[in-house]
Formats: structure tokens, C-alpha cells, sequence
């Protein structure tokens, strides 16, 4: 029993040292944070990995073309960020008024973003290796992307397909 004490009191210690400072509060912070949206932590990190992977594609396309754009990236990727996650959030918290369990509205929600992030990525792939054999077999439907990330006009992107059938 004395032993048990002595934990506590040392455990109480711990939590008035965190409480002293900004920085402590700041990890208290981040810890809840992170406990709050751990049931659905796997959801949240899909999406982060899509949109990290995204821009490191869009950063070696530029890269190819010379193209400086580390704070266009860094701006981006920021808004990207913030526009998948507020929803995100928005919907997590609904569905935890609702039920403690089986959040099936942030799984669907996490895998459009993560699909949309999927197709920009498929795009910067298409950019770097034109040939690449899984991306080729949509290569028409991801033009119109090409076009807005390399700055070509639409009609010169993949001007040899345009004696293929349709």
C-alpha cells in the first residue's frame, strides 16, 4: 500500500512539472488530440500518407521541369491538409455523438480523399515515366491533370493517342 502511495504522489509530481509550462501543456494538448482520434487513427493516417506522397511525386515532376515551387509545396500541401481534415474532423465528431464504435462515414470519407489524392499522384507518375504500365491504362482520363501541372495545353498531351479507337 505504501508503495502505491509513493507512486501517486510521485506521479502527481510528474503532472505538476508538465503543468509549469507552455511546452508541457502543448504535449498534454497533442496527447489528447491524439487519444481522441486514435479509434479512427488508421482513417486519418491514410490520408496524410496520400497527400505526403502526392507531393513528394509533384515535387520530382518539378524538379524535371526545373521549376522551383518548395514554398508553393509547403502552401499547398498545408491547404490540402487543413481542407481533407476539417471535414474529416467534422464528421469523426458526428459520428461520436451518435456511437462509441464502427465509424463507417470517416473510413468513406478518408478513402475519397485518399482517392483524390490518388489520382493527382497517378498524374505526377504519368509525368515521369509516361510508359509506367499500371497508369498508362488511363493516361486519357488524366489529361486534362497533366495539363494543369506541367502548364501544356490539353492538345499536347499524348498526341499519339489520338489515332487509337475510343
Amino acid at each position: 500500500m505504501e508503495k502505491q502511495i509513493l507512486m501517486m504522489v510521485h506521479l502527481w509530481e510528474l503532472l505538476k512539472k508538465v503543468a509549469q509550462t507552455g511546452y508541457g501543456w502543448v504535449i498534454a494538448g497533442g496527447a489528447f488530440i491524439f487519444n481522441y482520434f486514435s479509434p479512427e487513427g488508421y482513417a486519418f493516417t491514410l490520408v496524410i500518407v496520400a497527400i505526403l506522397l502526392d507531393a513528394l511525386f509533384g515535387l520530382m515532376v518539378a524538379v524535371k521541369y526545373d521549376k522551383f515551387i518548395l514554398s508553393k509545396l509547403g502552401r499547398v500541401t498545408m491547404f490540402k491538409i487543413t481542407s481533407y481534415f476539417a471535414p474529416l474532423v467534422i464528421l469523426f465528431m458526428m459520428e461520436k455523438l451518435t456511437h462509441d464504435s464502427g465509424f463507417i462515414g470517416i473510413k468513406v470519407a478518408a478513402g475519397w480523399a485518399a482517392a483524390c489524392e490518388l489520382w493527382s499522384m497517378s498524374a505526377h507518375i504519368l509525368i515521369l515515366w509516361p510508359d509506367s504500365p499500371f497508369f498508362k491504362l488511363f493516361r486519357r482520363q488524366l489529361k486534362a491533370e497533366i495539363a494543369s501541372k506541367i502548364g501544356d495545353p490539353l492538345d499536347d498531351i499524348f498526341k499519339e493517342d489520338e489515332n487509337l479507337p475510343k
